[in-house]
């Protein structure tokens, strides 16, 4: 039996000065909100605080995750007010939903945040922990997917070398996965790779510039699927798809054209 509507208390975590700046850095976003005396953080931002929260999930002993087979499944947030510096942000999570699958299992916590007593951000984050040994059997083979009509717009761009070096102390994820290439390796990769939730700010920021630049506040929801690990050096490239009532769907494509995000939703304010 697992705990589901178990709640965490992820404490409280105050925007230092500088914060919202470093992680738009990290993340080679320029837009102007982000910096000077009225600057607000980019809504990705919100993972600097819920790491910790985040990680107090993850490594709940009455789960009994293997961080070493965890993998970040999906991530959606909802966005009612940008952070600043001096904010506040009071953080509580929940677990909603244990899966268990033949390939694996799937945890489902829910993440909140507020400062002052407001909402700042609310969503749901999933892990999946890859089964120690693989099923059995046959696989049922899969039918082509069929190809999806051509993107309204699309924009690329390098990951560098040192770019999962420099988000995580901006993200405050310093999972050695992503670090250290024999961790990466005594986990079942090839190397290390890049933050799951740094590809995802990729896609926000050329979302704002596209929709509202210089308005980041107008984004007011992000989700999506982690289908592939993006590795340094590779180049990926968001395709978007416009569709009704402010949202746009989208996905990121690596230099092999392997989807690494999939399933992408947002809607603009």
């Amino acid at each position: 039996m697992q705990p589901i509507g178990k709640t965490y208390d992820g404490g409280v975590f105050t925007v230092e000065p500088g914060m919202g700046t470093a992680y738009a850095a990290a993340t080679d976003d320029h837009d102007a909100s982000y910096s000077g005396p009225d600057a607000v953080a980019p809504p990705m931002f919100h993972v600097r605080p819920c790491i910790g929260l985040m990680m107090q999930c993850a490594r709940d002993p009455e789960l009994g995750i293997d961080f070493l087979r965890l993998v970040h499944g999906e991530h959606t947030m909802r966005f009612q007010r940008l952070l600043r510096d001096g904010d506040t942000v009071a953080l509580t999570g929940e677990l909603l939903s244990v899966d268990e699958k033949s390939s694996g299992t799937l945890f489902t916590f829910a993440l909140r945040g507020t400062v002052d007593g407001t909402p700042a951000f609310d969503g749901e984050t999933t892990y999946f922990i890859r089964a120690a040994k693989k099923a059995d059997g046959p696989k049922k083979p899969r039918p082509p997917a069929e190809p999806p009509p051509t993107p309204t717009w699309t924009a690329s761009q390098p990951v560098t070398a040192d770019q999962a070096d420099r988000y995580a102390p901006a993200s405050g994820d310093h999972n050695p996965i992503h670090l250290d290439a024999a961790v990466a390796t005594k986990a079942g990769l090839p190397g290390v790779i890049l933050h799951g939730l740094c590809t995802l700010a990729f896609a926000q920021r050329d979302l704002v510039a596209r929709y509202c630049p210089g308005e980041p506040g107008r984004l007011a929801s992000l989700g999506v699927r982690f289908a592939a690990p993006v590795f340094p050096g590779d180049t990926l490239t968001l395709q978007v798809w416009e569709t009704e009532g402010g949202r746009v769907a989208f996905q990121t494509l690596d230099g092999r054209g392997k989807p690494v995000l999939t399933g992408g939703s947002a809607e603009i304010r």
